[in-house]
């Protein structure tokens, strides 16, 4: 493609993208008890399994703690799948 790229006739400008509003403590504890009930159904690996265990009783937990115990999931999955693919 040669030349600068073209705008297409009709199309405004994009929005910026909205900041997200923070959640309601209801929001943040339905999220929560959704992560919980997922946690509780057996994925067939044990190591991803045990990780989303490690999210029960987030909802009890103060909020300070959640995005620690979120970042430590999702290592811990990052992990796995990078155990997975060699």
């Amino acid at each position: 493609m040669d030349g600068p790229a073209t705008h297409d006739e009709g199309s405004g400008p994009v929005a910026p993208r909205a900041a997200h509003a923070p959640a309601s403590p209801a929001d943040l504890a339905a999220h929560v008890e959704t992560a919980r009930a997922r946690a509780e159904a057996s994925t067939g690996d044990a190591s991803v399994d045990e990780a989303l265990r490690a999210l029960e009783g987030l909802a009890d937990a103060p909020l300070s703690r959640h995005v620690a115990a979120f970042d430590a999931v999702h290592g811990a999955l990052q992990d796995r799948l990078a155990e997975t693919q060699g």
